[in-house]
């Protein structure tokens, strides 16, 4: 709590897509400003306290990129989003804190990226998780560059997040598949293949470590203390990965299919969005007895009473699990599981609050509700729905199109100081004020710039302006040399030059036709593996034919 007794966060929800405006300006933004101890929208002012990014805009995305080293004004005040009308229409959007003119950029993506994207925690790295299965890595401040493109899945990329050190990267697939990646690799190249070309942007790399405990598409991933990775999927498995040994802590079976997780700060209590819209709440070191539990209870039953059990044979299996947990007989699952029910539809976004004891769970839903939770009582405290006029039974049944795509957790001072009340619009002063940082931020490059291709280029133009050079000083030598004659030898030295550059200018052009070369080649591997893979899927579309039939 602050010294008004208020809560130190606020939120900003997002949803993935907008409706028409009914009556009031809030109903057309796709992100509001939330207070969840009140219920209060605080970007509902309208005019120059909303975000207008279009109309019709949705927000898939929504990222927070730190400025490290300057006050909290200063590092709370940007955001990338990933915006468009549709999946097929996406653009990466810059939200800045006090701009007037908001957003500030957008830009073209490469591709649709299913995954979103997230920045590092250091600022310095943009990441984009594609429907191809290539993760992008950009810059942040060095003009928006394309760094690296990698395949980094076979199947779409559906979750991302970073390690709690920040120097490593979970990626987690529709395949099924969750790889860990290191962030040295990825902004680094350490190929001495094709040095002729720079930097070889689309260079595979190796995963650090593999896990395949899914069997069905990942839906999220959230990093725990300690170097550990939290995984859900459509299968309705929880698992508990260690990053570096790779060696799997825990997986658990929900009832239902999992959406979205989050956990506190601590990493000892999970939060799980399902599908049938309930949020489970799970206790990992509940877990951990029941489990032990469990397994002392095959360790008895699988040896005779008489001979194991010095107490008699009364003393069962579930006699040992009712003296360790305390309870009667019953399904393990109660003593670290509970739920939170209230959503009518899927649960989509999840935020914890923590503030010295009284937390609070944020959550958004398919049907474009917020629900804020209590979770000292475990009861929902407030149900609120951003994207209709006036909240009214009427109204709500418009906001089923527009699901809740994230929450995210912002100090309450980045918007209430110098009398701003909201996180994107807030005065031109603090525009002023950090313009110098913002304008670091570039729109994001399409395609890569090759280092060496750039030094090629700087190269030929000085090639051509050494012969211009040249030219006009033989000229002047031949002219001098009519007026007064010089010895061979100095002449020599002048058409030397002339020589030099001619050399650099076929090495260039050998460059640049070896390059296309290259390119054919890659162009042609990249036609084969589209080739094998059409046939795979005619191969499994036969056989689910032959299944169904």
């Amino acid at each position: 709590m602050n010294k008004n007794g208020l809560s130190q966060n606020v939120c900003i929800v997002t949803t993935k897509s907008v409706p028409a405006a009914i009556g009031t300006a809030q109903t057309s933004d796709a992100a509001q400003i939330l207070d969840p101890q009140t219920g209060s929208i605080l970007s509902a002012n309208g005019g120059a306290s909303t975000l207008k990014i279009g109309a019709g805009i949705g927000i898939h995305s929504f990222a927070h990129i730190p400025f490290h080293g300057q006050n909290q004004q200063q590092s709370g005040n940007a955001y990338i989003a990933n915006c468009g009308k549709s999946k097929d229409d996406m653009n990466a959007y810059l939200i800045v804190q006090g701009s007037t003119a908001s957003p500030k950029w957008k830009c073209r993506l490469p591709e649709q990226m299913d995954g979103g994207i997230i920045v590092s925690p250091c600022g310095n790295y943009i990441i984009g998780a594609a429907k191809s299965g290539n993760c992008y890595c950009w810059s942040t401040f060095q003009d928006g560059e394309l760094l690296r493109i990698w395949s980094a899945h076979y199947r779409p990329v559906q979750a991302m997040v970073f390690s709690d050190c920040g120097s490593y990267l979970v990626t987690g697939g529709a395949d099924g598949i969750i790889n860990l990646w290191s962030l040295m690799d990825i902004v680094t190249d350490e190929s001495n293949s094709n040095k002729v070309y720079g930097k070889n942007h689309n260079a595979s790399l190796s995963p650090m470590q593999t896990w395949s405990e899914h069997q069905l598409p990942i839906t999220a991933l959230h990093t725990l203390p300690s170097s550990r990775i939290v995984s859900t999927s459509i299968d309705r498995h929880v698992v508990i990965a260690e990053l570096f040994s790779g060696k799997t802590l825990a997986k658990m079976t929900m009832p239902s299919a999992i959406n979205v997780v989050t956990a506190d700060a601590s990493g000892r209590r999970l939060y799980l969005g399902s599908a049938d819209g309930t949020i489970y709440c799970i206790d990992i070191d509940s877990y951990a007895i029941a489990t032990t539990a469990e397994s002392a209870k095959t360790i008895i039953n699988s040896h005779d009473g008489d001979s194991f059990d010095t107490r008699g044979p009364s003393y069962s299996g579930s006699l040992l699990e009712e003296s360790i947990l305390g309870m009667e007989s019953k399904s393990s699952e109660s003593t670290y599981r509970s739920e939170l029910r209230g959503h009518e539809g899927e649960v989509t976004s999840l935020a914890l609050l923590e503030d010295n004891g009284n937390d609070l769970l944020v959550s958004g839903g398919i049907d474009g509700s917020i629900r804020i939770w209590d979770m000292r009582s475990r009861c929902c405290i407030k149900a609120l729905h951003p994207w209709s006029a006036n909240g009214s039974d009427g109204e709500r049944s418009r906001t089923k199109a527009c699901p809740c795509s994230s929450i995210t957790v912002i100090p309450r001072d980045s918007i209430e100081s110098r009398g701003g009340t909201d996180v994107f619009s807030s005065g031109s002063a603090r525009t002023k004020q950090h313009g110098s940082l913002i304008d670091l931020l570039k729109p994001l490059q399409r395609f890569p710039k090759t280092q060496n291709q750039s030094k090629d280029d700087i190269g030929f133009i000085t090639t051509l302006v050494q012969h211009s050079g040249t030219c006009n000083g033989a000229i002047a030598t031949q002219k001098r040399t009519r007026a007064n004659p010089k010895p061979a030898s100095k002449r020599t030295r002048t058409e030397t030059p002339m020589d030099s550059s001619s050399n650099q200018s076929n090495d260039v052009s050998a460059s640049l036709a070896s390059e296309n070369e290259k390119l054919k080649e890659e162009l042609a591997s990249a036609k084969e593996k589209i080739e094998r893979w059409q046939q795979v899927n005619n191969k499994l579309a036969l056989k689910l034919k032959k299944a169904t039939a």
